[in-house]
C-alpha cells in the first residue's frame, strides 16, 4: 500500500501551503485537484447550490466534497458534515457559510492543508464598519499563520478554463462547456468579471484563459493575479479591470513586465470620472486630473484603455488574436497603411467616414495593385481605396479571397478589412480570409455588419486568429488603438538615465528649491522659479528685479524697450487674472506709468515686499506649456502642450509619468493634436524638438529627485523666439508641496491667462 509521508504538522509531504514567492505559485493554486464547498446547498438556484453543479458542468476532473450536515448528498456526491469528515487533504475550500464562521473554517482548514480558501461571502470589509473591518483582518491574519492563501472575501470566484476549474456561483457559468480561449482576465468587480463580460464574450464567440474575480483582496490582490496571467504560457493578453488601484508601484509592475514579454494589456478602469475638482494652483495641475494620468501612464507602458465592456473584450481578442499568430512583433502602422473592400458602397462610405474621424489613412493603390484588382474582378473600375468593387462580383465567392490577396501585396497597405454583410453562407470567403491571414505577415480583419444563415463562419472566425467587429465605428476604433499600441511598444524607454541631465546643474537646483522651500508660502515668485529652472538649465529671457521707480528705469536701460513689467510676489501666483502684468512698454513715459500702477495693485492684493520684475519684450512664435503635477496616486507626472491665452481652453496635452527618457519626450510631442505648429506653419520657424525632448527629460528627473518638495511646475510660455529661432521660457511657477508651518494658498483660482507673459 502506497502510504504518503506526514509531516509533523500533520500535513502530507507534496500537499503543503503554498507561499506567496512568484507567479508558478498561483497556477498551482487555481490549479486544485481537490475542492471542498462549505455551505454547500441542494438548492440549484441559490448562490450556494451553484459552486458544485458549476464545477461539474465545466469538466472538474478532480475530487469534490460538499460539505452540509444537513444532506447526504448534493448533486449526486456524497455529502459531508465537517471539512474534517473529508478523506485526506484538500487543495481548495469554497467558503459560503455566514462571515462569522470564518474562524473556526479556517482552523479546520490549516488541519486539512489548504492551499487555497476562497470567500464568497459578503460581511467583512466592504461594510464598512468597525466589525467587519476587524472579521477580514482576523481572518487574514489566521489564514497567513496556516500557509493558506485567500482569495475574497466578498468575491464571486474564478476560472481556470484551461484547467476545467471553475469554481464560481456566477449565473454567466450555466453557459455550457464554455471554450477555453487565450484572454486572461483579473477583475476587482465580479459583476463585471464573471457575468457582464464573460457573458457578451461568449455571445461574440470571444474566450478565455483565466477569469479571477477578487472582491475585498484581503490577500490575493489584482495586481499579484496579473503577473501571474503575465508569465502565464496559456494567456497571449492580459485584460483587467480596476475600480482603484492600490498598489501603484505594483501597477507599474506589471504593465513593465507585460511590455518587456511584449503580452498586451487592456484595461476597463470604472470610477475615472470627478464630481467635482478643487482648482489647481497651476495650468498643469488643472490640466492633470487622475483620469488624465491613469490614462496616460497606461499609454507610457503601451497598455489600453477601453471605454465599455464590449469594447474591453473586443479589443482584448484583437490584440490576443494577433499576438497568438506573432503579428504583434512586426513593425506595422496599420493605422496610417489601412484598406478595406467590400461590394457594398454604402458600408465603404461608413467605414471610410470613421475611419477619417479616427485618424486612419487610406493609401492611393499601386498602379500594379490596380491592374491585378481589376484582372482578378473580370472587369475595369475607378477602383479607389477603400475598394468597393460593386454588386458585380455577388455569386463569385473567390472573389473576396482574391482581392484581399492583392490588397495585402501592396507595399503600401499593412492591414485589410474585408467587409461583409449578410450572405446565405460566408463560409468559403471565411476559410479563404483564414488561409491568407496565416500565410501573410500582415493583419487581416473582418467588419461583419450582419450575419448568415448557412455553414461555419461563425464558428470558423471565432476559433482563428482573424480579429472581427461587428460595425464600422468599432472597427475603425480599434485600427486606432491597434496602431498607438504598435507606436508604443516601438518606442524605446529609457527610465532612469540621465544622459540629458547635468548632474551640477541638478544638484544647484534642488539646493535652490530647498532653500525656497524652507520659507512658510505655498508658492514661490516668479524670480524665484527662474532661478530655480534657470540653475537646472532652462533658457529664460533676461530679467531684473527693481523695488523703486529708478531700478526700474536702471533696469530699462540696461534691457532695453519694449518691456514687460510683472508683479513679482509669492502670494500673486496669477498675475494676468489680477491686472499685475503689463506688456509692450515702449518708452519712459509708458513705463512710469505701468509701474505706478503695478505697485499700487500689490499693495491693495498683497501687502509685503514684493518687488516688480522688469524684462524684455519677446517677439514669440509656437507657444508651449511645459509642467509638472504630483499626483495623489502616480507621483510626478510631466506635461507638454500648446500653450499660450486658451492653454485650459483648447486642452491639447500629452503626459507622462515622471521620469522618461527622450524617446518618451518625443512621443509626447506627436501625440498633440496640434503637433503640426511644432513643424512651423505658414511661414513660422520650426521648434527644435531635440531641444525641447532635452528639457523634457531635464524637468522630468528634477521632479521625480524632488517629489516630496515639488508639488507643481508651470512654463507658460515656453515660446519659440522668432529672432534667435531658440525656445525661451517667458514665465514660471513653482507650487510647494502643503508641508506643515507652510501657510495655505489664497487668491483666485488660475484660469485661462489673457496673456503670453502673465502666468
Amino acid at each position: 500500500m502506497n502510504v504518503k509521508a506526514i509531516n509533523t504538522d500533520g500535513c502530507a509531504a507534496g500537499n503543503r501551503p503554498v507561499a506567496a514567492d512568484g507567479p508558478g505559485s498561483l497556477a498551482e493554486l487555481f490549479s486544485p485537484r481537490s475542492v471542498a464547498v462549505l455551505g454547500a446547498s441542494a438548492n440549484p438556484e441559490r448562490f450556494s447550490g451553484k459552486i458544485v453543479p458549476t464545477l461539474l458542468r465545466q469538466g472538474f476532473g478532480g475530487a469534490i466534497y460538499p460539505i452540509n450536515p444537513a444532506r447526504t448528498h448534493i448533486a449526486g456526491l456524497p455529502c459531508y458534515g465537517r471539512l474534517l469528515d473529508v478523506p485526506g487533504d484538500v487543495d481548495c475550500v469554497v467558503f459560503a457559510l455566514a462571515a462569522e464562521h470564518i474562524e473556526a473554517a479556517i482552523a479546520q482548514c490549516a488541519q486539512k492543508c489548504v492551499k487555497l480558501l476562497v470567500v464568497c461571502s459578503a460581511g467583512f470589509a466592504e461594510q464598512g464598519d468597525d466589525g467587519g473591518v476587524a472579521l477580514q483582518e482576523n481572518m487574514l491574519r489566521l489564514a497567513s499563520k496556516a500557509g493558506i492563501r485567500v482569495l475574497g472575501p466578498n468575491c464571486i470566484g474564478f476560472a481556470n478554463l484551461v484547467a476545467r476549474v471553475c469554481i464560481s456561483s456566477a449565473a454567466a457559468m450555466s453557459w455550457p462547456d464554455i471554450p477555453q480561449g487565450r484572454i486572461g482576465l483579473v477583475s476587482q468587480s465580479g459583476g463585471l468579471g464573471l457575468a457582464s463580460i464573460l457573458h457578451a464574450a461568449l455571445e461574440a464567440g470571444i474566450a478565455f484563459s483565466h477569469i479571477v474575480t477578487t472582491g475585498n483582496e484581503a490577500d490575493l490582490n489584482t495586481m499579484e493575479i496579473a503577473r501571474f496571467l503575465v508569465s502565464d504560457e496559456h494567456t497571449d493578453v492580459l485584460a483587467m479591470t480596476v475600480e482603484a488601484v492600490r498598489d501603484i508601484d505594483g501597477f507599474i509592475g506589471v504593465l513593465r513586465a507585460a511590455r518587456q514579454a511584449r503580452k498586451p494589456v487592456v484595461i476597463l478602469k470604472s470610477g475615472r470620472t470627478e464630481l467635482g475638482k478643487v482648482m489647481a494652483a497651476s495650468h498643469t495641475g488643472a490640466l492633470a486630473g487622475s483620469v488624465e494620468v491613469f490614462e496616460a501612464a497606461c499609454r507610457q507602458y503601451a497598455a489600453v484603455c477601453a471605454n465599455d465592456i464590449d469594447d474591453f473584450y473586443e479589443l482584448a481578442s484583437m490584440l490576443g488574436k494577433l499576438r497568438h499568430s506573432g503579428k504583434l512583433a512586426q513593425d506595422w502602422q496599420p493605422g496610417k497603411h489601412c484598406a478595406a473592400v467590400s461590394i457594398s458602397g454604402g458600408h465603404i462610405g461608413l467605414f471610410a467616414d470613421h475611419g477619417s474621424l479616427a485618424g486612419l489613412s487610406f493609401p492611393e493603390f499601386s498602379t500594379e495593385t490596380l491592374a491585378a484588382v481589376a484582372r482578378e474582378l473580370g472587369f475595369e473600375g475607378n477602383f479607389q481605396n477603400p475598394l468597393d468593387t460593386t454588386a458585380r462580383t455577388i455569386g463569385d465567392d473567390g472573389f473576396w479571397g482574391r482581392c484581399v490577396e492583392v490588397l495585402l501585396a501592396d507595399p503600401s497597405i499593412h492591414v485589410v478589412v474585408p467587409i461583409i454583410t449578410v450572405a446565405r453562407s460566408y463560409e468559403p470567403a471565411v476559410r479563404d480570409f483564414i488561409d491568407i491571414a496565416r500565410r501573410s505577415k500582415k493583419i487581416v480583419i473582418v467588419l461583419w455588419a450582419g450575419g448568415d444563415f448557412e455553414g461555419e463562419a461563425k464558428r470558423l472566425l471565432a476559433q482563428s486568429d482573424i480579429p472581427v467587429f461587428r460595425t464600422p465605428a468599432r472597427t475603425a476604433e480599434a485600427l486606432r488603438v491597434l496602431d498607438s499600441y504598435y507606436s508604443s511598444m516601438s518606442t524605446q524607454h529609457a527610465e532612469h538615465e540621465s544622459t540629458c541631465i547635468d548632474e551640477a546643474r541638478s544638484r544647484l537646483a534642488a539646493q535652490a528649491l530647498q532653500n525656497f522651500a524652507s520659507v512658510s508660502k505655498a508658492s514661490l515668485s516668479e524670480s524665484q522659479s527662474r532661478l530655480v529652472l534657470g540653475e537646472l538649465g532652462f533658457p529664460f529671457t533676461g530679467q531684473q528685479l527693481a523695488g523703486s521707480m529708478d531700478e526700474a528705469l536702471a533696469a530699462a536701460g540696461s534691457l532695453g524697450y519694449p518691456l514687460v513689467l510683472k508683479a513679482d510676489h509669492p502670494d500673486i501666483p496669477h498675475k494676468t487674472d489680477v491686472g499685475a502684468v503689463f506688456l509692450n512698454i515702449r518708452d519712459e513715459a509708458a513705463l512710469r506709468d505701468a509701474y505706478g500702477r503695478l505697485e499700487q495693485r500689490m499693495r491693495e492684493i498683497a501687502p509685503g515686499k514684493g518687488k516688480v520684475l522688469v524684462q524684455p519684450m519677446v517677439d514669440v512664435g509656437t507657444e508651449l506649456i511645459v509642467g509638472v503635477h504630483r499626483d495623489v496616486e502616480f507621483g510626478p507626472v510631466v506635461l507638454l502642450g500648446i500653450g499660450g491665452v486658451f492653454v485650459e481652453v483648447l486642452q491639447d496635452v500629452a503626459i507622462r509619468k515622471a521620469p522618461i527618457g527622450r524617446e518618451d519626450a518625443l512621443s509626447m510631442m506627436a501625440e498633440l493634436r496640434a503637433s503640426r505648429l511644432l513643424d512651423g506653419v505658414r511661414g513660422q520657424r520650426p521648434v527644435d524638438k531635440e531641444e525641447l525632448a532635452q528639457l523634457l527629460v531635464m524637468l522630468s528627473e528634477f521632479a521625480h529627485a524632488n517629489a516630496e518638495i515639488l508639488k507643481e511646475v508651470d512654463i507658460n510660455p515656453l515660446a519659440l523666439d522668432k529672432r534667435s529661432g531658440r525656445l525661451v521660457a517667458l514665465d514660471a511657477l513653482i507650487v510647494l508641496d502643503d508641508a506643515a508651518g507652510r501657510k495655505d494658498q489664497s487668491g483666485p483660482g488660475r484660469a485661462a491667462q489673457g496673456s503670453m507673459y502673465g502666468s
